[in-house]
């Protein structure tokens, strides 16, 4: 779980967009894409989901110096259909051909009424939640999964069965916040407690957690075609190429006007707010609050940089010879 460290210095999101797009360009990314997936990975660190924003900058640059991950793809697009689609990520970073999926899903459910796309054949794209936010300007709903290549091996815990997939649902409000369900389908072991001793507590938990990971799986990679670009049968496949994702949006307006239908959104979350908040926690809000609240804030007094985020940061600006952003 993403939590505001408790040591940190504050960095505006403008000059962290401009060290993570020179860290791209540093290493073969074209200008529209290092610019693309920087502001990506910023706005995921603007709502404090360290754990998929700009701490990634190491390992996605070090996959593309070692040849791992193609750093200037060449994303096509086959619309199967006129509310369907079928993005090829050329063995690159999945934020492109997602980002891409996205903008089609949405332009086509304005269009058509719903729409969806698939991604394959690219590496890591992030976190969902960017992927289904894109959907709230135009009145949509938008859902966003993703899937890597992975065989459960026999006398592995079937609680692991759910690859830790990551999914979202992104819903529009009016005057209050969207509600956003940003997440990885998995359960890890809490302190002192072992997968094991959590199941003991909360069997159907994890239940209900390995059928999320499984329908992620099914629409992100089987749907994807993620198997497809397994180097063992496909010798011309990027090593790192082992990812895919499902995107979709819904345009309110086919079912119901999208002003009456926020209204009762926000009404709900009325109702929600005046809720006895969960033990250790002094507010009662749906989903998608908390990370809308850090957003707002964040851009104008800056994004909390942990201590490990800027040993992660000064690291990768050391190896791609770029100024520091932290003092030692």
């Amino acid at each position: 779980m993403n939590t505001v460290p408790t040591e940190f210095v504050r960095l505006s999101s403008d000059r962290l967009k401009d060290f993570t797009r020179q860290a791209f360009l540093e290493v073969g990314t074209r200008q529209d894409d290092a610019s693309l997936i920087a502001d990506l990975l910023v706005q995921t660190d603007l709502r404090g989901v360290f754990s998929h924003g700009t701490q990634q900058i190491d390992g996605y640059t070090q996959m593309m110096m070692d040849q791992k991950v193609n750093s200037r793809p060449n994303i096509q697009c086959s619309e199967t259909g006129p509310t369907t689609a079928v993005f090829d990520g050329d063995g690159g970073m999945g934020h492109f051909p997602s980002y891409q999926a996205a903008q089609f899903a949405v332009q086509r459910a304005k269009e058509y009424g719903m729409a969806g796309a698939v991604t394959r054949n690219h590496f890591h794209f992030g976190g969902a939640g960017k992927y289904s936010r894109m959907a709230l300007a135009e009145d949509c709903i938008g859902f966003a999964t993703s899937a890597h290549r992975f065989t459960p091996s026999p006398g592995q815990s079937i609680l692991s069965a759910s690859g830790a997939s990551p999914m979202s649902f992104a819903i529009p409000a009016g005057q209050e916040p969207p509600i956003v369900i940003d997440m990885g389908a998995y359960i890890g072991g809490s302190g002192e407690l072992s997968q094991e001793q959590l199941f003991q507590n909360i069997p159907a938990t994890f239940f209900k957690f390995i059928g999320l990971g499984a329908v992620a799986h099914m629409l992100g990679g089987f749907m994807a075609g993620i198997w497809m670009f397994d180097p063992e049968a496909n010798s011309d496949a990027w090593e790192g190429a082992n990812q895919g994702a499902f995107i979709c949006a819904i345009d309110i307006s086919r079912f119901r006007d999208p002003d009456s239908f926020k209204q009762e959104v926000d009404r709900h979350q009325h109702n929600i707010q005046r809720m006895t908040p969960a033990p250790g926690y002094d507010q009662s809000n749906l989903p998608g609050t908390l990370e809308y609240q850090r957003e707002q804030e964040w851009a104008q007094i800056g994004i909390p940089i942990s201590l490990d985020h800027q040993s992660t940061l000064n690291r990768v600006a050391e190896k791609l010879d770029l100024d520091l952003l932290f003092s030692s």
